[in-house]
């Protein structure tokens, strides 16, 4: 039987529904005539929509409204159970977007998930929980003018968002360094592997390279440490479950429904508190105005096209498909970058990760454990700060980086998969321990800044039709040169003297390569944007000539209008994206509050 048809069945059979706190309106019709009695309405239920549809509705004078394009996460067994998060691309909760053709990537076009439903990514996305660097929010605070981003500052707003759970053994991470009584849960959850002590050898043995990492969230990013997720007793922490399951009755939820642009309540200000909505193409749309402000939460693609179809934007650009400018802004939509990912695997002998899906997950069922309890069934990342005097440094480039404590490369261990065909040929005349077969090393190596920059653009006046969506991936040759450093890193880190007898050689494409050459036929071939995109709406200083979003949130030139996503952080974190997306989201959520005492 199909794994997707066993977790439909499952879900069926059980009933599985998770209560949620706000009042859930299923559809556009049921608002009747409540559409305008709205302090905030909020656009977009996901990770930042919900921080801040939550916090402000702790004040129960405000009237809040959420309005959300996709299904409840209640409906989506599939988001509770961590080791599902891979099926959730690509179905009616995801967006479905794919991207312009990729210059730097051999013209290829990708399939990029973005999660349409409550909770939005953090409902859809892998879990792992990383703040970033100190250097990253410090640089945050300097391009910004704001203190308050500083590390030493951010961290409290961090401890507020966070909930330790499931202590886990002594030596995974610090619990002194994380919050205890905040929304989301955050833990430790891993599988004890004879890879686990693999990766540990090897950071004994080459520590000043890779050295072991106790706690990946302590502000210095290198190193190999056990990831952290935001998982609770083996089910999936988001901010919807988080969040808004803890709201209340002065806080609703419109389901279902997508928002098309928002537009000025009168004719002579740009006082953006109209919010124009339908609940398809076909459908007649209807505008609901806040009392107070309207927050664009549409994440890192929707919140510039919803900016776009305002009128907010570059004006040539807008002109070309028929829209009127009402706020010349050519920054909406650009600056707009991602995580560079490219799968590198290694042939070994050892313990295979693989495990029977349905058995795993009646035991999910059953006791909350087992490999679906988890995201991964490794345990590690490995964070990698290249030498000063690496070859992409040599041709003068500038370190992307924010600072010392900040790797440039980030090398997920996906799995540990048991295929002969792929490793027999160099593993056959080694003998391997009890338990122990020819595997493959599934491995991801991330180039962490890249200074390439694509953006996000309209491809016409249609609110429903997708936007143009363009990485520019390796348009940049540093891009490439990094990563390329970051293949050679990482071939080295298995080529450690313990690892000799386990490890022999990539047994990806590019098996054995070493040359320049090789190397960026292969990057080319085989990266992707890893789904970390931020900065399409990028916050910078009041009055500064670029930017989308000021120091307060505000979309500037507008009034009544902020916007609160992953689209305002400027650039990528030395981290996954969902850590900071909630310490913003917890900043604006109290600049917003404080406002409207």
């Amino acid at each position: 039987m199909d794994l997707k048809f066993q977790v439909l069945l499952l879900s069926i059979l059980l009933g599985i529904r998770v209560a949620l706190g706000a009042v859930v309106i299923e559809d556009l019709d049921e608002l009747s005539n409540r559409a305008n009695d709205y302090d905030f309405v909020i656009i977009g239920g996901g990770t930042a929509g919900s921080v801040v549809a939550t916090r402000l509705g702790e004040n129960p004078k405000l009237q809040i409204l959420v309005i959300e394009a996709g299904p409840s996460n209640e409906e989506v067994f599939d988001t509770r159970v961590p080791g599902l998060w891979t099926t959730l691309a690509q179905t009616r909760v995801d967006w479905n977007y794919t991207t312009t053709p990729q210059t730097g990537i051999n013209g290829e076009v990708v399939e990029y998930p973005r999660a349409k439903m409550l909770g939005g990514c953090s409902s859809h996305n892998g879990m792992v929980y990383t703040r970033g660097s100190k250097d990253d929010w410090d640089r945050y605070a300097s391009i910004i003018g704001n203190k308050e981003l500083t590390w030493q500052n951010i961290l409290p707003v961090m401890f507020k968002t966070e909930r330790l759970t499931n202590p886990t053994p002594v030596g995974h991470l610090n619990p002194a360094i994380h919050g205890k009584n905040g929304k989301v849960s955050v833990s430790a959850p891993f599988t004890n592997i004879p890879f686990n002590d693999m990766l540990l050898q090897a950071s004994a043995e080459l520590k000043e390279e890779f050295p072991f990492l106790l706690d990946m969230n302590d502000g210095k990013v290198i190193g190999t440490g056990w990831i952290q997720s935001t998982i609770n007793n083996g089910e999936r922490s988001s901010a919807a479950t988080a969040y808004l399951g803890g709201t209340g009755n002065n806080v609703h939820v419109l389901l279902n429904t997508q928002v098309t642009r928002v537009v000025p309540v009168n004719s002579k200000g740009l006082e953006f508190r109209g919010v124009e909505v339908a609940a398809n193409a076909q459908a007649p749309r209807r505008t609901i105005t806040a009392k107070k402000e309207v927050i664009v939460s549409g994440g890192v693609i929707g919140t510039p096209h919803v900016l776009l179809h305002s009128g907010i934007g570059d004006r040539k650009e807008l002109e070309k498909v028929g829209i009127h400018t009402l706020v010349d802004n050519p920054s909406v939509g650009k600056n707009f970058s991602d995580h560079t990912s490219t799968p590198v695997a290694f042939a070994a002998r050892t313990q295979s990760t693989d495990f029977d899906q349905v058995a795993a997950l009646e035991q999910w069922n059953k006791t909350r454990s087992g490999p679906l309890a988890q995201l991964l069934p490794t345990n590690h990342i490995t964070w990698i700060r290249l030498p000063a005097d690496s070859p992409p440094f040599h041709a003068g480039l500038v370190d992307p980086t924010a600072g010392p404590n900040s790797p440039h490369i980030e090398v997920i261990y996906l799995a540990l998969t048991s295929d002969s065909s792929s490793v027999a040929a160099s593993a056959s005349a080694q003998k391997g321990s009890s338990g122990s077969a020819n595997v493959t090393i599934q491995t991801l190596v991330v180039n962490l800044h890249p200074i390439s920059r694509g953006s996000v653009t309209l491809a016409s006046s249609d609110p429903f039709h997708q936007p143009l969506i363009d990485f520019a991936i390796f348009t940049q040759p540093e891009d490439m040169a990094i990563a390329r450093e970051g293949i050679r890193n990482i071939q080295k880190m298995f080529s450690a003297p313990g690892l000799r007898g386990s490890v022999f050689g990539t047994s990806s494409p590019a098996a054995n390569v070493t040359s320049d050459e090789e190397l960026d036929a292969f990057l080319k071939s085989a990266s992707t944007p890893l789904g970390h995109a931020l900065g399409s709406a990028a916050m910078s200083p009041h009055g500064a000539s670029w930017g989308v979003v000021d120091p307060d949130f505000r979309v500037k030139g507008t009034s009544g209008l902020r916007v609160v996503d992953a689209s305002l952080i400027s650039r990528t974190p030395s981290g996954h994206t969902q850590a900071a997306v909630y310490a913003f989201a917890e900043m604006a959520s109290a600049a917003i509050a404080a406002d409207y005492k």
